[in-house]
């Protein structure tokens, strides 16, 4: 597997996950109907966050080997990983199996990031 498919495949699943965040934060995460308006507009802006990831990870996934590609690929590897933690955790504390779903796909994405950005990692001296 190359990197550029790895961005490719996280640009688009941070990208559904910003929408649903955006379109749907109370359905997304399983909120009871009596929901908090201020609860649902703070649930919200974690939409921004999913789709300037999204954005930065399609826009660098034709670019070339650089230290700048490094930092893209070290902090989706650290913010996959972190997720994938907080997920799993959530699902132990009784969240919904769509959220342990969401935590093994946020390991995976960590541990490709890991293996295959080490590996395209630049060759610029640090």
């Amino acid at each position: 597997m190359k990197l550029n498919l790895v961005l490719t495949l996280a640009a688009v699943w941070m990208a559904l996950l910003g929408l649903l965040t955006l379109i749907l934060p109370a359905q997304f995460y399983f909120l009871e109907a009596n929901a908090s308006p201020t609860l649902v507009s703070l649930l919200r802006v974690q939409s921004s966050t999913f789709l300037s990831i999204a954005l930065l990870d399609w826009i660098a996934r034709n670019s070339e080997s650089s230290k700048a590609r490094d930092a893209i690929v070290l902090a989706n590897t650290v913010g996959s990983g972190l997720a994938a933690v907080l997920l799993v955790l959530a699902t132990l504390s009784g969240a919904p199996t769509f959220i342990g779903v969401s935590a093994l796909i946020s390991a995976l994405f960590a541990v490709a990031f890991y293996w295959i950005g080490r590996a395209s990692m630049s060759t610029v001296p640090r």
